[in-house]
């Protein structure tokens, strides 16, 4: 038995009785894709606003090496404001430096998530965003970005598509910096940002690599053929509905019904750069889902004629638990590295 039929996945290259098979056929199916994710998934994001933004350096420049500033984001609609404060690390005297957009759990420059110094000390500059700055993370949507839009229908945008939202908008702003590779940016979250992330990317072609820490359920993770160790649909739903929008209700204890699973999701990647990771103690998260999830996800990048699909999409698991620790940062700089030298060689 394929690993597809194991847990009951149908063939999602198809479309109509139609072979997804050709480049033309699959650029097409991206986009009906994508907004099948966020009809029936995460939600519609909201008209794209253009911030103001103020920009201040810090007098912390972690010893000579990097400078750092604090860059505010105020966006004004439907006659609110709001204003998002980001940090940038980048460094010091330093030309077309790669970039990771890091959406961050934890607050603060470095935090227990995010090495800030190692970053730096690799070659590359972060870009970190506190996440609840972005909205909270509580069915409350008048807080934040949230509050500036009107939610409308069962398919209107749920918290995740409101951080991946501005999480886009934070690429365009890197995209003026002229110290930062415009070629050379990814994302990075964990857990419920790495669902962010993914969604994110999956939108927005401008990432070349996407960096998915332990995202399990509706994440990088397959609905359907869970254990009773791993998280659902039902399970997550039942604690953080708010991340959803609503039409994503009507598959509680229904996965089979879900029009795609999640490695649909990973395919609109291609033919960029992703790397999935997992720990071995995170049951919850469903690791043998996670990595079948990449694994299905390989034909889309086929598709391109990659040299090798499997250098574009990787999975690996680390010993531990469900958190984002320097070891994970590790393996995505290592793997940030090995795709700058390789597309230098091309």
């Amino acid at each position: 038995m394929n690993k597809s039929a194991e847990r009951n996945i149908p063939n999602f290259f198809e479309f109509k009785g139609e072979k997804i098979n050709t480049l033309e056929k699959w650029e097409n199916y991206k986009e009906y894709l994508k907004d099948l994710f966020l009809k029936e998934e995460y939600g519609y994001l909201p008209k794209k606003l253009k911030p103001e933004i103020k920009v201040k350096e810090n007098d912390i420049n972690f010893a000579g090496k990097a400078v750092w500033e604090t860059v505010y984001f105020t966006f004004e609609n439907n006659g609110k404001s709001h204003t998002v404060k980001t940090d940038l690390v980048l460094p010091r005297d330093k030309e077309n430096v790669p970039v990771f957009l890091h959406l961050s759990i934890p607050d603060g420059v470095p935090n227990r998530y995010m090495p800030t110094e190692e970053i730096i000390d690799t070659g590359f500059g972060v870009f970190s965003v506190y996440y609840e700055e972005v909205t909270l993370d509580n069915d409350d949507f008048s807080n934040g970005l949230c509050g500036l839009f009107e939610r409308e229908g069962n398919s209107s945008f749920g918290k995740i598509s409101i951080w991946a939202y501005f999480a886009s908008i934070c690429m365009d702003y890197l995209l003026t910096r002229k110290e930062i590779d415009k070629d050379n940016i990814a994302i990075v979250g964990h857990s419920r940002l790495g669902k962010t992330a993914l969604l994110c990317s999956a939108l927005d072609s401008r990432f070349k690599l996407t960096c998915v820490n332990e995202s399990g359920c509706s994440g990088a993770a397959l609905s359907r053929g869970k254990t009773n160790e791993n998280e659902t649909i039902k399970d997550i739903i039942r604690v953080f509905p708010y991340w959803f929008c609503e039409e994503y209700k009507k598959y509680i204890d229904n996965e089979n019904a879900l029009p795609f699973d999640q490695h649909m999701l990973i395919s609109l990647v291609a033919p960029r750069y992703i790397i999935v990771g997992g720990a071995k103690e995170d049951i919850w998260a469903d690791n043998v889902g996670q990595h079948m999830s990449c694994a299905l996800a390989v034909p889309a990048w086929e598709l391109y004629s990659k040299g090798s699909a499997n250098r574009c999409v990787n999975y690996y698991e680390r010993e531990g638990s469900h958190f984002f620790s320097r070891t994970d940062w590790i393996i995505y700089m290592e793997g940030f590295k090995e795709i700058i030298k390789n597309e230098l060689k091309k």
